[in-house]
């Protein structure tokens, strides 16, 4: 390939790593690649490239999608059954939406823990894959080939439910912008940031070596003591489960003070109240009641955005199933920070 058509990729400085252009190439020219940090980056493959220019026009940076005004409504929201609801890391939402789509004969994709407990999408119809979505996860995942492959069922005329961040949110919607279909449902998440995938696997490191034995499962939001005063938790192959409050928790700590982040996450453009998916959840941390019935219990309350008339399609498919608490909608003067820290 000659350097005169070699495709314009976003700068480094504001690449969020979402892999659109890695997925939208059809000649497997571009390799997303760990940087010295650990977070994946696009790396042209030149011996493969053709030129012909799908990558920069997958670039969400380059050519952005557009978005919602102001959300339709917000809603404080928790699911009925307190045993799904106590799995999850606020109020539940998550696998109620999941399991209307999976009832619909869909799939859903969402981050998983891989067997090297690295963070990837995936994209299944197995609803025991489904239930492992559950939980937060913060490291950037992997979603170049969940990327690719929700493109593909969406081509054959299937139904899809994404969920991710909101780069990941924008990777998806560019790559389904000449699909002509309606069967894409997107639901982004209030994001803190995007930590690394090599600070994630030093941290494991350090806890099995304090440990001795290898982890066999992770929650970075146990409910414990609460809901709002939470813990990491780790569960380790001799059988031993240890938990770390966000005051001692090293990982946490750096996560929640903004040292293990993507560098284009200082500069995030999707912050605000103009969102990317149709759906947008977070924790509703700052929630308040205004009756008896609805108080907070300190067991998760999901806050909901209602960003498009397809979202509130979705949220009235498994309404019954929640507790939902009218809210007044954020105006645009919740500025710069997501939500305003989620209200």
């Amino acid at each position: 390939m000659k350097d005169a058509v070699k495709p314009r990729l976003a700068d480094p400085e504001w690449c969020t790593g979402c892999s659109a252009c890695a997925a939208s190439c059809r000649f497997g020219a571009i390799a997303m690649v760990s940087d010295d940090e650990g977070f994946l980056r696009p790396s042209i493959v030149i011996s493969r490239c053709v030129g012909c220019g799908a990558c920069s026009t997958a670039c969400p940076e380059l050519y952005p999608v557009s978005r919602s005004d102001i959300p339709i409504e917000a809603l404080a929201c928790w699911d009925k059954d307190g045993e799904r609801r106590a799995s999850a890391t606020s109020g539940g939402v998550f696998m109620l939406l999941a399991d209307a789509v999976l009832g619909r004969g869909g799939w859903v994709c969402g981050a998983v823990f891989d067997d090297a407990f690295d963070v990837r999408h995936i994209v299944t119809r197995d609803r025991a894959i489904v239930e492992s979505m559950r939980g937060s996860k913060y490291v950037q995942s992997d979603v170049a080939t969940a990327l690719s492959v929700c493109a593909d069922r969406l081509r054959a005329g299937e139904l899809v439910l994404f969920t991710g961040t909101p780069c990941q949110v924008a990777a998806m919607r560019k790559l389904s912008e000449k699909i002509p279909t309606g069967n894409l449902i997107t639901v982004d998440v209030l994001c803190h940031g995007a930590p690394s995938p090599l600070f994630w696997r030093e941290y494991r490191w350090f806890r099995e070596k304090e440990s001795g034995s290898k982890i066999t499962g992770a929650s970075f939001r146990k409910k414990d003591p609460s809901w709002t005063i939470f813990s990491m938790e780790m569960r380790f192959l001799d059988g031993s489960t240890r938990s770390w409050p966000t005051t001692d928790d090293l990982y946490l700590r750096a996560f929640l003070g903004d040292f293990i982040s993507r560098p284009s996450c200082c500069k995030c453009p999707y912050v605000g109240t103009r969102r990317l998916g149709d759906l947008t959840l977070a924790d509703f941390w700052g929630y308040v009641s205004e009756s008896r019935c609805h108080r907070n219990d300190e067991r998760g309350i999901s806050l909901v955005l209602v960003d498009t008339q397809q979202g509130a399609k979705e949220l009235a498919a498994i309404s019954e199933s929640l507790v939902m608490v009218q809210k007044k909608a954020p105006g645009s003067d919740r500025g710069k920070r997501p939500i305003a820290l989620a209200l």
